[in-house]
Order: C-alpha cells, then sequence, then structure tokens
C-alpha cells in the first residue's frame, strides 16, 4: 500500500455522451493561470475534467465523508454509487466483483479510479464518478483539498 496516501471521492456526474467528445474539452480543464475567468468556471463546474488529477483543484466540491485513509472506505463509496446508478443491462460490463478487485489494485499503488459507464443506452446517457489519490504523482504541486483527519 502506498504511505502517506489517502483518497478523495468526487461524482457521480451524469450527461450525454457527447460531452466527451473533443469540442467540450475546453470546459474540462482549468485556464493557465489560478484567478482567470476559464479557472474558475472549471472549478465551480462538476463535470468529469480531462486530467484526474484536476478533481483536487475543486476544493469547495471536496466533501470530509469522501475523504478516507483506507481504501475499503472509497470500495464501498464506489459499490454503493454504482448499485445507485447502474449501467445499462443491455451492455456487457465488467462485473462488480471484478471492477472492485481491480480498483482496489490502482488505489493502493497510489493510482486514480474513474468509474464511466452508459447508464442509460436509449436516453444516450453516462455515469461518471471518481476516487482520486492525493497527494497526486502528477499533479505535485496541486495542495490537499481537504486533509483527512
Amino acid at each position: 500500500m502506498t504511505t502517506g496516501h489517502h483518497w478523495h471521492g468526487y461524482g457521480p456526474w451524469t450527461g450525454p455522451h457527447q460531452f466527451f467528445g473533443r469540442e467540450h474539452d475546453h470546459e474540462r480543464r482549468p485556464g493557465r493561470n489560478p484567478g482567470d475567468p476559464e479557472t474558475a468556471a472549471f472549478i465551480r463546474a462538476t463535470s468529469p475534467p480531462l486530467e484526474t488529477g484536476h478533481y483536487l483543484l475543486r476544493r469547495d466540491q471536496t466533501k470530509r465523508q469522501l475523504t478516507w485513509t483506507d481504501v475499503q472506505g472509497a470500495l464501498d463509496w464506489l459499490a454503493a454509487t454504482y448499485a445507485q446508478q447502474p449501467p445499462d443491462p443491455t451492455l456487457d460490463y465488467l462485473d462488480k466483483a471484478a471492477r472492485l478487485e481491480h480498483t482496489r489494485t490502482e488505489l493502493e499503488g497510489g493510482a486514480d479510479s474513474i468509474w464511466h459507464y452508459t447508464v442509460s443506452l436509449s436516453a444516450n446517457r453516462v455515469a461518471v464518478f471518481a476516487v482520486i489519490c492525493c497527494p497526486h504523482r502528477h499533479h505535485t504541486r496541486t495542495p490537499c483539498p481537504l486533509p483527512p483527519n
């Protein structure tokens, strides 16, 4: 297990598949400077960012009840969120137990885990929720938005 890490949960976000097209990339990343309007809009948004570590910039969306020092807490939240927003039954996805096993390995290794899948094919809706490792190994200058107790 990675020493000194903890995890933050974000989401779930649901929206249309088209939101993940290149034409929406500008909405899914912060601007060049902390105080610019693009960064302010990004921080207020709830949509999934292009880079997982950018979730940590959304300090106001980081919640104490979604901050864990134990991977099992994060896995329990992922499983519960998945149960509340299950994938479209007409599609073939990895079963929940296998997904959780793989996610445990990722999180314990210091990686992030993004669960992104179609919740309704006919309504063109996807669900996205994430557990982000903190401190982040790729966004080393981004401070922790809410240190655990």
